[in-house]
C-alpha cells in the first residue's frame, strides 16, 4: 500500500491539499492511505514508514527543514514534497533533505498532479508487483473474477489456505481475494519478499506486522492472525532479521 503523510499546521491548507490529492490518487493508484499530521514533532512520533510526504516548511516548533532532516536520516527512500511560500528555504531543503519537489501555496491541482505523476513513475519502478491467476473477489455484494491480478507485495497482509476449496485467500487492507494454489508452493515463492508462516496455512507479510503479543500477531491495520506456539521463536527471529535488513537498506 502507498503510504502518504500530509504534515501541515494550517487546517485550510491541509484540507485543500488532501481534497486535491484524493481524487488524483483514485485516478492513478489502487490502494493508498493518507495520514494527516499537524506538526513535525507529531510526524516524527509515527512508526509508519511513508513513501511520500507532503510537508509545510514554516511550522511552529520543528520546521519542515528540521523535520525533513530527521526523516531523511531514518529513511533515505522517503520522498518529501515541500509546500511553501518561502522560496529562500528551497536550497536548504535540496542540500540537506534531498527534497523531491516544491509546491507553491495555495497548491493547485495542476502542479500537484504533475509532481504526483513523477513520483508514481519512480515508485512503480521500485515496487515489486506479483501476478496471481484466476482470482475471484466480492465487491459491493457482487462476485467478480479476474484472469490476472497484479498486487504490490506491501499491500498484502497475509495469505490463508482454504482447505475445503483448495484455494488461497489473499488478504489486503481493503479487499479479500481467492485463487487456486497450494500453501507449500506459495511459501517458497513468497520467501524472498519477506513472508513467513505464522501457523499452519497462514503466511504473513513481515512488513505489515506491528507487534507480537503472546500467540497473536497484530498487523499494522489493527487486524490479527494466530501465531502457533512452536513457531514463535522462528517467526520472531525472521521478523527481527527483516527489520534489520530494511534499516540497513534505508540507511538507518
Amino acid at each position: 500500500m502507498l503510504q502518504i503523510a500530509v504534515c501541515e499546521d494550517e487546517q485550510a491548507d491541509r484540507d485543500n491539499l488532501t481534497g486535491i490529492l484524493k481524487p488524483l490518487l483514485d485516478k492513478y493508484t489502487e490502494e493508498y492511505r493518507i495520514t494527516n499530521f499537524t506538526s513535525g514533532g507529531e510526524l516524527l512520533q509515527s512508526d509508519d514508514r511513508f513513501h511520500l510526504i507532503f510537508m509545510d516548511i514554516m511550522m511552529e516548533g520543528r520546521n519542515g527543514i528540521e523535520t525533513g532532516q530527521e526523516l531523511y536520516s531514518r529513511n533515505h527512500s522517503a520522498k518529501i514534497i515541500y509546500t511553501t511560500n518561502f522560496g529562500q528555504y528551497c536550497m536548504d531543503a535540496v542540500n540537506t533533505v534531498h527534497a523531491f519537489a516544491f509546491l507553491e501555496k495555495p497548491v493547485s491541482a495542476e502542479a500537484l498532479e504533475e509532481q504526483l505523476q513523477a513520483f508514481l513513475r519512480q515508485y512503480q519502478k521500485e515496487e515489486v508487483r506479483l501476478e496471481f491467476r484466476n482470482v475471484s473477489y466480492e465487491e459491493n455484494g457482487v462476485l467478480s473474477e479476474k484472469p490476472i491480478l497484479l498486487l504490490p507485495t506491501d499491500t498484502i497482509l497475509y495469505f490463508e489456505y482454504i482447505k475445503a476449496k483448495k484455494k488461497v485467500k489473499i488478504v489486503t487492507e481493503n479487499m479479500v481475494y481467492e485463487y487456486p494454489d497450494a500453501i507449500s508452493g506459495l511459501e517458497e515463492r513468497m520467501q524472498p519478499y519477506g513472508f513467513e508462516i505464522s501457523c499452519r496455512g497462514i503466511l504473513v507479510n513481515l512488513c505489515n506486522v506491528a507487534k507480537i503479543k503472546g500467540y497473536e500477531i497484530i498487523l499494522k491495520d489493527g487486524g490479527t492472525v494466530p501465531l502457533s506456539q512452536k513457531r514463535v521463536s522462528q517467526f520472531k527471529k525472521m521478523l527481527n532479521e527483516y527489520i534489520h535488513n530494511m534499516d540497513e537498506h534505508n540507511g538507518v
